[in-house]
């Protein structure tokens, strides 16, 4: 597969994403992608380009969003690299692309320091 930014043709965006973290072990391409950039670009003006985590703190601080983060994350859930929201196994909906500044979204991955990664809820259609 040559190198490109876009998605092969006869692969779905998920098919796509999973290839990529199984041949490349991340998902750069995908972000480079047009689509991406695109449904970011969305997502960000949708929100006015505030950041999420800036503007739920008290006092609310109203800091610019210059990044889109996925809250299941791609490696995990490819299935949702360009989806809006996602259903829990309770049936509630949350939002899948949040808007967030560098310093939150380096937060809730936990690349600074005193900060722990955001984990991903373990959810199954049981419940238990």
């Amino acid at each position: 597969m040559p190198m490109t930014n876009a998605k092969p043709s006869g692969m779905s965006f998920p098919e796509w994403v999973r290839h990529l973290f199984e041949t490349e072990g991340r998902a750069t391409r995908f972000y480079l992608s047009a689509a991406w950039r695109k449904k970011r670009t969305e997502v960000l003006a949708r929100n006015h380009y505030e950041c999420r985590d800036c503007r739920a703190k008290s006092p609310a601080a109203y800091t610019r969003a210059d990044t889109v983060h996925h809250d299941r994350f791609l490696d995990k859930r490819p299935d949702l690299c360009l989806a809006d929201e996602w259903t829990d196994g309770r049936g509630v909906t949350h939002e899948q692309l949040i808007p967030l500044c560098h310093a939150c979204h380096e937060a809730r991955h936990g690349r600074v320091p005193g900060a722990v990664r955001q984990r991903e809820a373990f959810t199954n259609a049981e419940l238990w």
